[in-house]
C-alpha cells in the first residue's frame, strides 16, 4: 500500500514538471544560440581583407543606399557631362556653319571674278564698237574732203564744197552728242570758259567779248573749255 502511494506521488511530480516546461532542452538550445551570435558579432575582421559581401570592411555594403555627399558628387558629374555634351554639340554646329560659309565665300568670289572679267570684256567690246561706229560715220566726210582737194576749177565752188563737208562733219559730231559752247555775249562760266584776258569794254563786267578758241561739250560734259576775253566794264 505504501509503494502505491509513493509511485502516485512520483507520477504527479513528473506531470507538474512537464507542464512548466513542455519542451525540455529548449532553454539550453536558446542559450547556446545567443552565445554563438554574440561571439560572431564580437569577432574582428582582418585589416585589408575583403568581406564576403564584396566590401573592404570599411565602406557601405553592396546594395546599400549612398549617402548625401556621394549623391551630390554624382549629380555634379552628370551636370558636367551634360555641359560637355552641349558644348561639343554647339562646336560641331558652328564648325559645320563655318564650313558652309567658307564654301559660299569661295563660290561668291569665283562668281565675282567671272563677273568682273565679263564686265571688263564687255566694256572693251563696247568701246571698240563705239569707235568703229564713229569711224563709219566719218568715212563719208573723208571721201568728200578727198574729192574737194582733187577738184579744180572755180574757187567759189570749191569753197562751197568745203563748207558742205564741214557741215557734214559737224552733223556727225552732233549725232554723237558733241555740241559747241556759246561764246561772245554770254556771261563767263568757269565750268565752260577759260579767260585769258580782261579788257575794258562797253559790255557789263564778266561778259565774254571775244572768243579765241571754240569749246565743246560731249553729252553735257565739258571736254574742252572755250578760250575767251572777258569784259572788265567801262571803268576797268
Amino acid at each position: 500500500m505504501a509503494e502505491k502511494e509513493q509511485l502516485k506521488e512520483e507520477i504527479t511530480s513528473e506531470r507538474d514538471i512537464t507542464q512548466e516546461n513542455p519542451y525540455p532542452g529548449e532553454e539550453a538550445i536558446e542559450e547556446e544560440k545567443d552565445t554563438t551570435e554574440g561571439v560572431r558579432d564580437k569577432a574582428v575582421k582582418p585589416s585589408g581583407q575583403e568581406s564576403t559581401d564584396g566590401t573592404d570592411g570599411e565602406g557601405p555594403a553592396r546594395g546599400e543606399t549612398p549617402g548625401p555627399s556621394q549623391a551630390t558628387e554624382s549629380k555634379e558629374e552628370d551636370e558636367e557631362l551634360n555641359r560637355v555634351r552641349v558644348v561639343d554639340k554647339r562646336l560641331a554646329e558652328l564648325t559645320k556653319e563655318k564650313e558652309g560659309l567658307f564654301q559660299s565665300y569661295i563660290r561668291l568670289k569665283a562668281d565675282f571674278d567671272n563677273y568682273r572679267r565679263r564686265t571688263r570684256e564687255e566694256l572693251s567690246k563696247a568701246k571698240e564698237q563705239g569707235i568703229e561706229d564713229l569711224m563709219i560715220k566719218l568715212l563719208p566726210v573723208l571721201d568728200n574732203l578727198e574729192r574737194a582737194i582733187d577738184s579744180s576749177g572755180d574757187p567759189h565752188k570749191w569753197r562751197e564744197g568745203v563748207e558742205m563737208v564741214l557741215r557734214q562733219f559737224l552733223g556727225v559730231l552732233e549725232s554723237e552728242g558733241l555740241t559747241a559752247i556759246a561764246g561772245p555775249g554770254e556771261e563767263f562760266d568757269p565750268n565752260k570758259h577759260e579767260a585769258i584776258a580782261r579788257e575794258p569794254s562797253e559790255q557789263p563786267e564778266n561778259i565774254i567779248i571775244e572768243e579765241i578758241r571754240k569749246g565743246y561739250q560731249l553729252k553735257g560734259k565739258t571736254i574742252r573749255a572755250t578760250l575767251v576775253k572777258v569784259s572788265a566794264g567801262q571803268d576797268g
